[in-house]
């Protein structure tokens, strides 16, 4: 229905939500959560680990990254600085919500500091209020493999 679809988006809107917390983050996904981010597959295939539980420890890294001096990670900010990405269209057709989100990556054809406007998606499954499977357009780089292992070495281990 329409209220449904309007509820799925409202979901996938709240994962970009400037300033939700870590724990909220994690609150919107299922624990059967399927990955399709070949970066996070790599990650946990490495670790042997469940999607869901990659996507955790990514997004742990991230929030431990954006507020450094905080011990409680999970009630602090999901993004470095609450910032959210830019979500300038939403749609959904049956369980898909797709997400067009708009940011500015470098130049690096022209000189150092110039950025380009780009635009990626995230398209999210959405089942029982939650968020069961994602796909989108990222790729893996040496960069982005090596700023995630950073980011996750600084984590305290159990």
């Amino acid at each position: 229905t329409a209220a449904e679809l309007e509820a799925e988006k409202n979901l996938v809107l709240d994962f970009y939500r400037p300033g939700i917390t870590l724990r909220q983050l994690i609150a919107l996904i299922d624990p059967s959560y399927v990955q399709h981010n070949p970066l996070a597959l790599k990650l946990g295939r490495e670790k042997h680990i469940s999607d869901y539980e990659e996507f955790r420890q990514l997004f742990t890294a991230v929030a431990a990254s954006a507020s450094p001096d905080s011990t409680n990670t999970l009630d602090g900010p999901a993004r470095r600085g609450g910032r959210a990405p830019n979500v300038v269209i939403v749609t959904a057709e049956c369980d898909l919500v797709t997400a067009i989100v708009q940011n500015t990556r470098p130049d690096p054809t022209a000189p150092p500091g110039t950025t380009y406007e780009h635009f990626g998606f995230d398209t999210f499954r959405v089942r029982g209020g939650k968020l069961v499977e994602h796909w989108d357009n990222e790729e893996i780089t040496p960069d982005s493999v090596d700023a995630v292992r950073r980011m996750e070495q600084q984590l305290p281990h159990p």
